[in-house]
C-alpha cells in the first residue's frame, strides 16, 4: 500500500472515529468498518503483541499506551487509530490469541471425520494447547486478578470465547449422540465439564511452571480415558 493511500485510510478513520464521538446520536450506529490492508494488519499485530508484553511486564492498570506505542514501533496517535483504550486493547489480544484457535475448534466440530470420541479430542487437544501458551497465562492472570475492574474484558471473552467454545463442544456430543456412539443421556450433560482440563493447562503454567512441565497432551488423553466410560452408549 502507497504512502498516500495509508495517509487517506488514516485520516478517513480518525474523522469517523471524531464524528462518533462528538455526536451523542450516533452511538448507536455500527461503527464504520473497513478491511485491513496487509500493512495495516501487520501493525494491528505489532500493536497487540506489544500491548500484551507491556501489560506482563508492568500489569494491565498500570500499563500506559505511551509505553506500548514504543514498544510496537508506532506513534501515540497511530496507536488510538486501532485501539481507543487498554480494555479495546486487550480485546485485540484475544481476538489475536485465542479465536483462530476457536475456528479450530470448530472447524473440529464439524469435519465429517472420525467418530465424536475423536472430534472431542481434537477439539479439547487444540483448547488445551492454545491455553497452555504464554500468551494466555498472561491473559487470564489479568483477568482473574482486575476482577470487577475488567468487566467489560471479561464479559468479551465470555460471549466471544466461553459461549462460542461450549456451543462447538456442545455439537460434538450431539453428533456422538445422534450417531449411537454417545448414551442418550450425554445431550443433557454441561460440556463447561470438558472445559476444566484446557484450563487447568494455563494455570499450571501460571502457578507451577518452574517447577514441572505440563503435558497438556497427555493431560487430554488421560482426561478423555478416564471420562468416555461415561459417555460411550452400551454395546
Amino acid at each position: 500500500m502507497s504512502t498516500l493511500a495509508e495517509t487517506q485510510w488514516i485520516v478517513h478513520l480518525f474523522l469517523t472515529r471524531m464524528l462518533s464521538r462528538g455526536r451523542t446520536e450516533l452511538e448507536e450506529l455500527p461503527k464504520v468498518t473497513k478491511a485491513l490492508t496487509r500493512s495495516q494488519q501487520r501493525r494491528h499485530d505489532d500493536i497487540v503483541h506489544a500491548a500484551l508484553k507491556i501489560f506482563d511486564r508492568d500489569g494491565f492498570e498500570a500499563a500506559k499506551m505511551a509505553d506500548i506505542a514504543d514498544e510496537a514501533g508506532v506513534a501515540k496517535g497511530t496507536l488510538y487509530l486501532y485501539f481507543d483504550t487498554k480494555a479495546d486493547l486487550m480485546e485485540g489480544v484475544i481476538v489475536s490469541t485465542i479465536l483462530p484457535a476457536l475456528q479450530k475448534i470448530g472447524d473440529a466440530a464439524d469435519a465429517d471425520v472420525g467418530s465424536a470420541r475423536e472430534r472431542l479430542a481434537r477439539q479439547m487437544r487444540i483448547a488445551a494447547r492454545r491455553m497452555a501458551s504464554p500468551e494466555m497465562a498472561i491473559l487470564l492472570r489479568h483477568m482473574i486478578s482486575g476482577g470487577r475492574q475488567h468487566q467489560p474484558v471479561v464479559r468479551f471473552y465470555y460471549e466471544k470465547v466461553v459461549q462460542l467454545g461450549t456451543e462447538h463442544i456442545k455439537a460434538t456430543l450431539d453428533h456422538g449422540v445422534k450417531t449411537g456412539e454417545f448414551r442418550e443421556t450425554v445431550k443433557d450433560i454441561d460440556p463447561l465439564v470438558f472445559v476444566g482440563a484446557p484450563i487447568y493447562t494455563s494455570v499450571w503454567n501460571i502457578l507451577f511452571d518452574d517447577l514441572q512441565t505440563l503435558d497438556a497432551d497427555k493431560l487430554i488423553d488421560d482426561y478423555l480415558d478416564t471420562v468416555t466410560f461415561g459417555l460411550l452408549a452400551e454395546r
